[in-house]
């Protein structure tokens, strides 16, 4: 196995030094004479900004002449060549307003340096994502449902673990059995909850970095860092026609930091407890907390720009067997290898040690002890350990003509540790002795890219995209042995502009593009698939208020997901002891999928968006309970039919005033979301499909006054129909409000002190499960 691995990534290694030569040194051109450059710049932050767009022109020479060139990976910009005399300079970037300087002079010999620093829009619709159609556009420009949480939005608020920040985002549920094991995220009731990430159905990536493990294709969603986080893009419905079989929910892409252009430091720190329990509930009589310490440091030095990270959390856990320790370390170099080609290399590791999680204790005959478990499961552990590379090459050799290339690696392992008395252990191992298992995955890939300028109304993209995913798993008898997936794409999307403005705005465009997919498990099946997308968005002419900052979408699309190797071999359910028949027949499932929407935003202050959609399934993958009761057993299959439609509103504003001569700023926020889920197979009692919560609210407010910052965030969502393993206990509706209040002090100092489950309401995420209770926090953040 190592040799094989070794033997791999030797390979890859060395087709990413071919092919970087071979690029690098493409059309390069070299020039000498008077210029003018220096670094395009976030002035809200001191980030670097790429692909900002310069237009250079003389204003007092004979003959007038116009020199274009964009900012590169570290924000760099320069003319060359110029002739001495008075020039304008003219910087747009997407999610930017404009800048102009004027009065450049451009005198002897001597370069001239000039840094632009440009301001971020404050209006919503005009916000950048990266993650729907492969290119940057505008929300208005964005034919789907996407909602964007920025790095603002989540200082505001009091998360602990990335999947927080998810949680209130619009049509999105998040199960949880401890905290930093997610068993299921969902994007409007796409995955299913079996445990381990088994089920998922979102895709998740990191700066567009596929971030799924290679054995149930789930994502370890607790484990970001979120002082990384720049913003992070929730792209909602079917995406297999550009991403693939994991996409057919969704997609979270995570954007990182970018290093900034001169040096930056913060620290943060954070200290917490729980509240106590009453006497009969609580598990210890020790005070329960939880802490937090997060560095990150950046910087640009000549022709590399770099960031540092390293993040810390450790909590004692609200209830038996979710206490855990986890450690992270981020760091990202960017290279300006050669004018208009760049490298950027991202490393990171994650480690954590935590309980293994396990039902509530719940005896024969007697009132459940929701914060314990039972006995013979206390002592149980899992740890795992990630690692990760990431090779990212890009290189703009014409104006209308891009290329970008990514090489990544990434490992899990994970040992899990069951004491002599778990059940398990008397099953499968020797008597008196513990059961320990092991997972190590390896995933391999390239995503390459081409995007081409067409003319002024098509954009044009295509690529590649190739995955090998490498288990190897023991005891047999429990997981899936020693498996191999490989997965080879081609995609292509044009996006054409079919009626603009006189301006060349866009008023009516159309998207289309497919992907296919050969996915291929080694020694068993293969399977081909076609992934076609078509929409259609629709921005009047803003001839008034009525129709300014409009938008109108429509999106089809066919997408799919592949059965994962755990899918595919899974015999035991560790979590609660349900045994499993495995079944190395699973198909892969199919989805079509229509939505319809409606974006508008009214000045700068009031953003309303709606939308519909429906999504109907072939031979959709669930757990199906095969034996006599509710104990099982049960086997992965391919059930016939299943239809999830839905309806989401969506509005937020945000407007001030001043209040003793100082400004007062304040917004609102609130969304809804309506799923109706139905298995739509033969023989069934019902048709509900499990875990899939018919309404779902979520509101937040923010005020801003005398440097204080107040945010309110609340949750409330429906009781859930169905569940897989403890029928006739499904949970409740639940509704739980988090409270944060910090201050700035020195305009670098930041404290804040925080309440959770502010109502300090009980309720379950999932059967038997126990969410934690009312919680403390508080802490600060410095920058210098």
């Amino acid at each position: 196995m190592d040799l094989l691995i070794s033997n791999l990534f030797f390979s890859i290694k060395r087709t990413v030094l071919s092919v970087l030569l071979i690029i690098i040194f493409t059309g390069i051109t070299f020039s000498e004479g008077v210029s003018l450059q220096g670094t395009v710049i976030d002035y809200t932050n001191d980030a670097v900004i790429s692909q900002a767009q310069l237009k250079l022109e003389s204003t007092n020479l004979s003959v007038k002449k116009n020199y274009e060139t964009s900012s590169d990976l570290l924000g760099k910009y320069k003319f060359e060549l110029l002739e001495q005399g008075e020039y304008k300079l003219t910087v747009t970037r997407l999610g930017y307003k404009k800048e102009t300087v004027e009065n450049i002079i451009i005198t002897g010999t001597k370069a001239v340096n000039l840094n632009i620093l440009l301001t971020p829009i404050d209006i919503e619709i005009d916000r950048i994502n990266v993650t729907a159609t492969k290119t940057e556009l505008t929300l208005k420009q964005t034919p789907s449902s996407i909602s964007i949480v920025t790095a603002e939005e989540i200082k505001n608020r009091n998360p602990l673990t990335f999947d927080y920040i998810l949680s209130t985002v619009q049509g999105v549920t998040v199960f949880k059995t401890s905290g930093i094991n997610v068993q299921s995220l969902s994007i409007r009731g796409s995955s299913d909850v079996a445990g381990g990430g088994i089920g998922n159905r979102v895709l998740l990536l990191l700066d567009g970095r596929p971030s799924l493990t290679g054995d149930s294709k789930g994502a370890l969603w607790s484990l970001i860092p979120i002082s990384i986080i720049e913003r992070t893009e929730v792209v909602k419905g079917a995406f297999s026609s550009l991403y693939g079989s994991s996409a057919i929910g969704g997609v979270v892409n995570v954007i990182t930091k970018k290093p900034t252009y001169k040096p930056f430091t913060s620290v943060n720190f954070n200290y917490g407890f729980y509240e106590k329990l009453s006497t009969n509930l609580r598990y210890t009589d020790n005070l329960v907390s939880f802490k937090g310490a997060d560095i990150f440091h950046s910087n640009t030095y000549k022709k590399v720009a770099y960031l540092l990270n390293f993040n810390y959390k450790q909590n004692d856990g609200h209830a038996q067997q979710t206490d855990y320790e986890f450690y992270s370390g981020l760091t990202k170099f960017m290279f300006d290898v050669l004018r208009n080609r760049d490298l950027e290399v991202t490393l990171q590791f994650t480690k954590s040690n935590g309980a293994f999680p396990h039902y509530w204790r719940k005896d024969p005959g007697k009132v459940a002890d929701p914060y314990k478990t039972s006995v013979s499961y206390l002592g149980d552990r899992i740890k795992k350990e990630t690692l990760s590379a990431d090779v990212f090459y890009t290189a703009v050799p014409g104006p209308n003509t891009k290329y970008t290339s990514r090489f990544y690696y990434y490992k899990l392992g994970s040992l899990s540790y069951y004491n002599p008395n778990n059940f398990v252990s008397k099953q499968y191992a020797p008597p008196g002795e513990p059961l320990e298992t092991t997972i190590k995955s390896y995933n391999f890939g390239n995503i390459s890219q081409i995007d081409y300028q067409v003319s002024g109304r098509n954009y044009l993209i295509t690529g590649i995209d190739m995955q090998w995913n490498v288990v190897r798993s023991n005891p047999e008898s429990i997981l899936y042995g020693n498996q191999q997936m490989n997965n080879f794409a081609a995609f292509i999307q044009d996006q054409h502009k079919i009626i603009t403005d006189k301006n060349d705005n866009m008023i009516l465009s159309t998207t289309a593009g497919f992907r296919v997919d050969y996915n291929k498990y080694v020694g068993m099946n293969q399977f081909v698939q076609v992934s076609p997308k078509l929409s259609l968005l629709y921005t009047p002419a803003a001839t008034g208020e009525i129709f300014r900052n409009t938008s109108f979408r429509f999106l089809v699309g066919r997408a799919f997901r592949a059965p994962s190797i755990a899918e595919l071999y899974f015999k035991k359910e560790l979590f609660g002891g349900f045994d499993f028949i495995f079944n190395p027949y699973l198909k892969p499932e199919e989805m079509i999928s229509a939505e319809i929407g409606f974006r508008k935003q009214y000045d700068k202050r009031f953003t309303l968006d709606m939308a519909a959609y429906i999504n109907e399934y072939d031979n959709m993958i669930q757990y199906v309970n095969i034996g006599g009761n509710i104990y099982g057993p049960f086997q992965v299959q391919n059930i016939a039919k299943a239809q999830i439609r839905g309806l989401e509103f969506l509005i937020d504003y945000t407007s001030g005033f001043k209040l003793l001569n100082e400004p007062l700023g304040y917004s609102f926020g609130f969304n809804y979301s309506l799923i109706d889920a139905k298995d739509l197979s033969g023989n069934r009692i019902n048709d509900y499909l499990p875990y899939k919560p018919s309404h779902i609210i979520n509101f937040s407010t923010d005020i801003n006054y005398f440097g204080f910052s107040l945010n309110i965030v609340g949750k409330y969502l429906s009781k859930i129909d169905e569940v897989l393993f403890f029928k006739y206990e499904e949970p409740d509706e639940y509704f739980i409000m988090d409270m944060k209040l910090s201050k700035k002090l020195f305009g670098k100092l930041i404290i804040f002190a925080a309440v959770s489950n502010m109502l300090n309401s009980s309720y379950q995420e999932l059967e038997r499960t126990q969410a934690p209770n009312r919680s403390f926090n508080s802490g600060f953040s410095v920058e210098f």
